[in-house]
């Protein structure tokens, strides 16, 4: 009888504990599930206004250029004189743009002019007419607006190639402008917050101009998977009966046969939740790719498009305070209530179950810190992550009193590009690693700091509104730098800054906005300037 009893019990107390498990699993995957969507969200948001910044650099570039030639055309209307000029200016534009330049045309006078060396003659003898080009047609559809033709992509140097155009007033003259999107690629790779993620950015025919996997780069998401399949057919036959040509030639039918093999790959794993992707924007999704589990989110722009692709243990790990911290609780908890039932039960039985309960405390508090470091700490520098730092600023913010503030400050080294690119990446590690010291050694307990991608990084300082605090901060960061790098035989980088007052109840992503602003106006020196936004 007193065996029944005791059965009975501990399948009611059995019970219980399975139900309660299950409601809070269910409420921890709900709150999990929406930080993940706010998470991605202000992940792509904020990668959409950095692409919005390169394409606005593009097209200042191209208006620079339009200033000069109009200029010069007024001064002097022949077209022999303005052809000789594009070819004296090619050097010039190349000297101030650098990567991004790839070449000066114009159709002027009924004739096309190009800034390049080559003859004349290859045009004519290949049929080319300059009005039925596409720049051409675009520069006309766009009716004196600055216009970019769709990218594609150039194997034989490797980036994704586009042109800008602009009809002038006569109706009839159109500049154009080659660019290289290199800039669009170099973002991605700094924009890559989760481990394994994948980032691509592409345009409204879906061609793909900046992707963590530069064999995706030219490929056509919403062409159909035989549509892929024919165009690498068509690859692998031209390349296997090239004939006699040259090796750069050949390299270059290489490249492309093998860049659409490995879109071809993704493409048949892809494909399906593409789609579904594609009808649900804005929308995490559970997907699988191969043997991998992702979450996918797709926002869509004006002209351009981004789609992420996180795996689940990664964004579990990110994750891991909004679930594990109240799973462990819960627990917690629930063991603490079963030990009080018992207690009143067995005396003997309660000792155990306490000393079994402190045991697995401290085993879970263990576990809970050990978690907790590996999700909030960057792993080159030991500053805050992104993540970790968003969250400990909107915690600020929220707690401020209603005359407290602080500033923002957002970070970017410069020159940065040309110390992985002169020095390796092991140094450029080495160069990131001393600026996150100089931050750190130059700030106090109370203040936030971050490496957010790459080169940038973060402060936030509390209990002041006086810019020339941060002002002053960043000259002595900039000043320690450039005395420790020379000791320790490293390149040197300035840091630029902008900065923004930060009051209670401000949006991080709106003050980070806000200060990434001053930043760019900072940045125009590239010599460690610094600038502020928003009024004490």
């Amino acid at each position: 009888m007193e065996t029944d009893r005791k059965r009975r019990v501990h399948l009611w107390y059995a019970a219980v504990f399975l139900i309660v498990n299950i409601i809070g699993i269910f409420i921890i995957y709900k709150k999990e599930k929406s930080y993940i969507s706010k998470s991605l969200n202000s992940h792509t948001e904020l990668s959409m206004e950095k692409a919005e910044d390169v394409m606005d650099n593009y097209t200042h570039s191209f208006e620079l250029f339009s200033y000069m030639l109009t200029r010069e055309i007024k001064n002097h209307p022949d077209p022999d004189y303005i052809w000789d000029y594009l070819k004296t200016v090619d050097s010039k534009m190349l000297e101030i743009e650098g990567d991004t330049y790839d070449g000066l045309y114009m159709y002027y006078k009924g004739r096309y002019l190009y800034s390049w060396d080559t003859p004349y003659s290859q045009y004519e003898s290949t049929g080319y007419v300059a009005t039925e080009r596409p720049w051409y047609k675009a520069a006309e559809a766009g009716n004196g607006e600055i216009v970019f033709t769709p990218p594609y992509m150039s194997y034989a140097n490797h980036y994704i190639l586009s042109t800008i155009s602009q009809l002038q007033p006569d109706n009839e003259t159109v500049f154009a402008y080659d660019i290289k999107m290199g800039d669009i690629q170099n973002l991605v790779t700094t924009l890559k917050t989760y481990d394994q993620e994948q980032m691509m950015i592409f345009d409204n025919n879906g061609t793909i101009v900046g992707s963590t996997n530069e064999n995706y780069l030219g490929g056509v998401l919403y062409n159909t998977l035989d549509e892929t399949a024919a165009a690498l057919k068509d690859a692998q036959d031209a390349y296997e009966n090239a004939g006699d040509i040259t090796d750069t030639e050949k390299d270059k039918l290489k490249e492309q046969m093998d860049s659409l093999d490995a879109f071809y790959s993704f493409q048949q794993e892809f494909g399906q939740e593409f789609t579904a992707l594609s009808g649900s924007p804005e929308k995490v999704m559970k997907m699988k790719l191969g043997s991998k589990s992702y979450y996918g989110y797709l926002l869509n722009g004006e002209d351009y498009h981004f789609l992420v692709l996180v795996p689940v243990l990664s964004m579990l790990k990110d994750t891991v305070q909004v679930w594990l911290i109240p799973l462990l609780i819960m627990e917690l908890l629930l063991i603490y209530l079963f030990g009080r039932v018992i207690k009143s039960q067995k005396n003997k039985e309660l000792h155990q179950a306490y000393v079994e309960l402190g045991q697995t405390q401290k085993r879970l508090e263990i576990a809970l810190s050990a978690a907790q470091k590996a999700a909030a700490i960057d792993d080159l520098t030991g500053l805050m992550n992104f993540a970790s730092f968003q969250r400990g600023v909107s915690s600020i913010l929220n707690s401020m009193g209603s005359d407290e503030s602080g500033i923002l400050i957002m970070i970017d080294g410069d020159h940065f590009k040309a110390v992985n690119d002169n020095y390796g990446h092991s140094i450029g590690d080495e160069v990131i690693k001393l600026s996150a010291q100089m931050i750190v050694g130059r700030i106090r307990t109370i203040d936030l700091a971050s490496r957010l991608h790459g080169d940038e990084f973060a402060i936030f300082v509390s209990k002041t509104n006086d810019y020339t605090v941060a002002d002053r901060i960043m000259q002595d960061i900039n000043h320690t730098m450039a005395e420790e790098a020379a000791k320790r035989n490293l390149p040197a980088i300035t840091l630029s800054s902008g900065a923004v007052i930060a009051r209670r109840g401000d949006n991080y992503a709106a003050l980070a906005k806000e200060a990434d602003e001053a930043l760019y106006e900072a940045k125009q020196s590239h010599d460690g300037g610094f600038a502020s936004s928003r009024s004490a």
